[in-house]
Parts: structure tokens; sequence; C-alpha cells
């Protein structure tokens, strides 16, 4: 009966010990709050950027806002406004961070985080799918952590049996 007890106790622990695990979006918590920055290259134009990342749903998602507003050029006289919003989170089944992002341009990114290629400082997500734009295309979006009140984001395209080119960089500062 004294083993029985224990046994229970044990896997009672154990399972408590399972589900105080911490939340895999965790890794990603340097990158909360509100930023402000720059961009360059999209086409050769200059952006002024506004980006938001922020824990919602009882920290389940991880929800993306960025707006940019591109200066006006010779071939684009009026400038451009983009908008992208998506929400991050954790695909327990296969164990993978993943991004959803929509945009005003109408594509629709799904991009899972490469372990691989991402450490503390470096986050790689890599579409699996992208609506709404050439068959074959791939997508990079990557988040490099230059320091606790700085991140740069790049932005690479790669078109059927082409290397990644850099499409556009940001550079954000947190705002306090």
């Amino acid at each position: 009966m004294k083993r029985i007890a224990i046994q229970s106790l044990i896997l009672v622990l154990m399972s408590s010990m399972s589900f105080a695990q911490t939340n895999p979006l965790e890794r990603l918590n340097a990158i909360i709050g509100e930023w402000t920055g720059v961009g360059s290259g999209f086409g050769n134009n200059k952006s002024k950027i506004e980006s938001s990342f922020k824990l919602v749903m009882g920290g389940t998602y991880l929800e993306i806002s960025n707006e940019s507003q591109f200066e006006p050029t010779g071939r684009n006289p009026k400038g451009e406004h983009h908008i992208d919003k998506g929400f991050i989170s954790y695909d327990k089944t296969r164990k993978v961070i993943v991004f959803r992002q929509f945009n005003n341009e109408g594509y629709i990114n799904q991009y899972v985080l490469n372990d691989s290629l991402s450490n503390e400082k470096l986050f790689v997500f890599e579409t699996e799918t992208i609506e709404n734009f050439m068959p074959g295309g791939k997508a990079q979006w990557i988040i490099k952590l230059i320091s606790d009140k700085e991140i740069e984001t790049t932005f690479n395209v790669s078109f059927p049996n082409k290397d990644y080119t850099c499409f556009g960089v940001n550079t954000l500062i947190k705002k306090e």
C-alpha cells in the first residue's frame, strides 16, 4: 500500500512538472514592446516604421503589427503605405514556433522559426506557404537583437530556383 502511494505521488509530481514547462514563446521576450525606426531597401525607398510586439490571450500568442510609410520616389510620387499584422504561436504537435502574417498587398505568409539558423540573439523565420505570390517563391523574416533597446529586421525573398535576396532592412529602437 505504501509503495502504491509513493508511486502515485511520483506520477503526480511528474505530471505537474510537465505542466510547469515554460512558454516556448518566452525566447522572444526581448522583442516585446513598442518600436520605432527607419527602413531601407524595399525598392530603394526609405521608410519610417512603427512596430508593436505584444503577448495576447494570456500569453498564448505574440501579436505583431508593422506600419511603414515610404518616401515618394520618381516611380512612386505618392510614396507607399505598408501594413502587416500577424500572430506568432507555438504548434505543440510539430513543436515549432509559427508566424502567420497578413499584409495590405494581399500576401499571406506562414513562417516557421528555423531553429538550426536561430539563437538567443537571432530569429530566422522561413515561409512554409505564401498566398498570392509566385509558385516556388519563398521569404525569410529575420530579427536580430542588437541590444535590449535596438533590433534589426531583414526581409529576404527567393524567387523559384534562386537564392535569397535582401529586399529590405529595418532598424528599430524601443520606445520608452
